[in-house]
């Protein structure tokens, strides 16, 4: 079992960033909302199609796992890494979803196996005050650590948005317009993506209703709140340059 966990990682690690240029992929940083924006992309433009990958090897890079039931829309998967000149490789259209930062350290701090298991049991202040031992994806070990969460995600999405604004093919979605408007997420898609196709009513889109995923979350976008004290607020907020990442919609 132990050498074809190995061959299934290895084979992986050639892979990763081996893009398609067939679909359209979706980039994200982890937790905020990946495959919610796969299966959307699926069943909205890709009916047709079949996006299964097998064997998906995900988690912490200390305790990689392979869930065998694969991946039903994973041909649409990018990466979590951040933009570098191997994005430029990607032909088609790629899509970043990105959702607030709070949502996001709040995930990860409760999905299992994304930490190290030496940090099980650690609680959500101090996991956000932990300098992260991975960059990009819990796949990708780093050997000197240096940014909190919090750093990590704000970092991740500013580098997107300012990657996106040189390279028109990429669409940036946020994840909380997803869930509360659909439609004009679909609108936007489909304007910018695929205008050739036919436009379907707002009863005809899909919303993605059901939760999915490896580990899926049903999308509530402000679960954060019962995790956070007010310190750790201030601590997020101070470890941000500005606020435009966040959902302010919530807030109103």
């Amino acid at each position: 079992m132990y050498n074809k966990i190995k061959s299934i990682v290895g084979r992986w690690v050639e892979q990763e960033f081996k893009y398609s240029n067939k679909y359209v992929l979706v980039f994200s940083h982890p937790r905020s909302g990946t495959h919610f924006m796969e299966a959307f992309l699926a069943k909205n433009f890709y009916q047709q199609e079949d996006l299964m990958t097998d064997n998906v090897v995900w988690g912490h890079w200390s305790n990689r796992l392979v869930n065998g039931k694969g991946n039903e829309f994973g041909k649409l998967f990018g990466s979590h890494i951040f933009p570098n000149r191997g994005i430029g490789k990607v032909k088609m259209p790629i899509i970043y979803i990105y959702r607030d930062g709070r949502a996001v350290a709040y995930s990860i701090w409760k999905t299992n196996n994304f930490i190290h298991s030496k940090y099980k049991g650690i609680s959500f202040s101090d996991f956000l005050r932990l300098k992260l031992d991975w960059r990009g994806t819990p796949a990708i070990k780093v050997d000197n650590p240096s940014q909190n969460i919090v750093e990590h995600w704000f970092e991740h999405v500013n580098t997107w948005f300012d990657y996106a604004k040189r390279n028109n093919k990429v669409v940036i979605v946020r994840y909380e317009d997803l869930v509360r408007n659909p439609y004009q997420v679909y609108l936007m898609i489909h304007n910018k993506v695929f205008s050739d196709e036919l436009l379907l009513s707002n009863d005809n889109v899909n919303p993605i209703s059901n939760a999915v995923g490896l580990l899926p979350n049903k999308a509530v976008i402000d679960s954060w709140r019962e995790a956070f004290s007010e310190s750790d607020l201030d601590f997020f907020m101070s470890n941000v340059k500005h606020d435009e990442f966040f959902d302010k919609d919530e807030e109103k």
